[in-house]
């Protein structure tokens, strides 16, 4: 069976197989994620249930991401989710393989829903793994490509040094790593705001508390791809004032973000010089080859 094919890329002994998931022996049976979807059903599933919202957050990402792979790769993804990705991407590309890692064995559930009820996302083989991002179940230089979208920036830093540490060992020599929306800029006024926020989490003893979003120097991100041949760093977005502040009450914050920051930004995206618009970019993209 192909699925058996795609088993010879896990490091052996290292999962065990429920209801067709693989689930990596050091996961707790529940984790922080599968936790807040049981405490409200919604969370694992709104995003999944918002065809155009997810189309449209999708749509760049798949086009970039069709330039790096070719048919027959193995493409890890690292946080699937219910497979906004893949849903997207399998229609139009047949590859050798699909490693589906998520640390939340319900989200898995809801993408093996999906893929069951889609002849063409079929035609490749689907390997769905229940495993934290840093502690992989896979063997060295097994993959082909690896892809992480929207990830990172809700992990403590920790988690993300140890989680490039394990993409490095499983990514072939001369494989592409290719990570969206992941790398918020720290040198904005949003930046300044969350890493005061993370201080004042380090003050009340909780510095890996899951959600919020953790932002980023260039160099920062730089060191995480220490040793790749090549790596890109490609600003994204635009954004003046912060979209968000964190110590206004809901409604408050509502109208600061609806009257004030989304049209001052918006003006000011349409007005300022191209060659100026990257220090105001929202996050950084990242290209990189081993």
């Amino acid at each position: 069976m192909i699925i058996e094919r795609l088993k010879d890329f896990l490091t052996p002994n290292s999962t065990v197989e429920k209801e067709g998931i693989l689930v990596a022996k050091e996961v707790a049976d529940k984790t922080v994620w599968d936790k807040l979807a049981d405490e409200n059903p919604t969370h694992a599933v709104i995003s999944a249930n918002d065809e155009e919202a997810a189309a449209k957050k999708s749509v760049n990402q798949i086009t970039d991401i069709k330039q790096h792979i070719k048919p027959g790769d193995v493409l890890l993804d690292c946080g699937a989710g219910y497979g906004r990705v893949a849903k997207y991407l399998l229609p139009e590309v047949e590859l050798g393989g699909y490693l589906a890692v998520d640390s939340a064995y319900q989200m898995l559930a809801l993408f093996k829903q999906w893929y069951q009820k889609s002849d063409t996302e079929q035609q490749t083989p689907l390997l769905l793994i229940n495993a934290d991002i840093h502690t992989l179940p896979l063997k060295d230089s097994s993959v082909d490509v690896v892809i992480v979208c929207a990830v990172f920036l809700h992990n403590h830093k920790s988690v993300v040094e140890k989680a490039m540490l394990e993409i490095k060992r499983v990514v072939k020599p001369g494989g592409k790593v290719l990570i969206y929306s992941s790398f918020p800029r720290a040198m904005t006024f949003m930046g300044l705001q969350g890493m005061a926020y993370q201080v004042l989490l380090n003050l009340m003893g909780r510095p890996f508390k899951n959600g919020p979003v953790r932002y980023y120097r260039r160099s920062e991100i730089m060191h995480l791809f220490d040793n790749f041949t090549e790596v890109e760093l490609c600003p994204i977005g635009y954004n003046f004032l912060p979209k968000t502040l964190i110590f206004l009450p809901k409604p408050l914050e509502v109208v600061w973000r609806r009257g004030l920051a989304n049209p001052i930004n918006s003006l000011l995206e349409k007005i300022t010089p191209a060659r100026l618009k990257p220090y105001f970019a929202v996050h950084y993209d990242v290209v990189a080859t081993k």
